[in-house]
């Protein structure tokens, strides 16, 4: 067995497996009950696999050069969709979006004032907001 053709069978396994990992977020997207669960699996998919499709095609290229690329390319999936997604649920729970139903524990509920998604008399002008102190941290 050659050299090459180990290193084509591990780009398409990795091919594969990081198109596998994009299928079950997407169907991940479209069953789970809110935007919190919904974004954990579509960052899993941007990172995962992604990342691994990344990482395929520059093993499928052959040179150190592309494999190089991709893992940088990875790099900066990691570091800028994990800081994404905790900004965007961050937004999500401070503008109200619900929480599935079997939501057990509200771990944020006395650390940020949460608003009501569905009634827009309630949700404060931007200057109420400017104004509003900072939480308490526990000691």
């Amino acid at each position: 067995m050659s050299i090459d053709l180990i290193r084509d069978l591990l780009a398409a396994a990795l091919i594969v497996a990081g198109a596998l990992v994009v299928f079950s977020a997407a169907l991940g997207l479209l069953r789970l009950p809110d935007a919190y669960t919904r974004m954990h699996a579509a960052t899993t998919a941007g990172v995962v696999g992604s990342g691994a499709m990344l990482l395929g095609a520059g093993l499928a290229v052959g040179t150190w050069s592309a494999f190089i690329v991709a893992a940088l390319g990875v790099f900066f999936l990691v570091a800028t969709v994990t800081i994404a997604a905790h900004t965007l649920g961050r937004a999500a729970y401070l503008s109200g979006a619900p929480l599935a139903d079997k939501t057990i524990v509200d771990a944020l509920h006395n650390v940020y004032g949460r608003y009501d998604f569905d009634n827009p008399a309630q949700q404060p002008d931007s200057e109420a907001i400017a104004r509003r102190p900072a939480p308490a941290r526990p000691e």
